[in-house]
């Protein structure tokens, strides 16, 4: 295959990821509206991080999830006003804060649960386990080829 074919294959796979995410969001945006629960899909991101590490500080979170400082400071403050998370300070370092999830964020994880694995499976439901393990090793490919341009 010529370079530049290659390079075309990438950037329609990259778009293709991109319409992906775009297409996630939108179904959990309308499952969750249709559940009655309003929260954001940006704030549901940010429960399951801390549901699966909680006691992260806010550079983790950001670095975790590719978002900038400032965006997550936004999206935390609205989680404290809303009851979902807590700010701790670490008894290691002071300076740092520990963002730690509420038993209401622990309780909404709950229901949320059998929603997100819904959208999941639907997005999933004509592809293969084989077909989605080979998809994980492409972009872990891809993503390790970029390493070097991001030191």
């Amino acid at each position: 295959m010529q370079p530049d074919q290659k390079s075309e294959l990438v950037i329609e796979f990259c778009q293709s990821i991109f319409e992906l995410r775009y297409k996630l969001r939108k179904m959990f945006q309308v499952q969750l509206k249709e559940a009655g629960i309003s929260i954001s899909f940006e704030i549901l991101e940010i429960m399951k991080q801390l549901r699966n590490h909680n006691g992260l500080n806010q550079q983790e979170l950001a670095d975790m999830l590719f978002k900038d400082k400032s965006s997550m400071t936004y999206l935390i403050d609205n989680m404290v006003k809303g009851g979902l998370v807590s700010r701790k300070e670490d008894e290691k370092d002071r300076r740092n804060k520990l963002i730690l999830l509420s038993d209401k964020a622990n309780e909404l994880i709950k229901q949320l649960a059998p929603i997100a694995s819904r959208c999941y499976l639907a997005l999933a439901k004509d592809i293969t386990d084989e077909d989605i393990k080979v998809g994980i090793q492409t972009l872990s490919k891809m993503n390790d080829s970029l390493a070097t341009f991001l030191v």
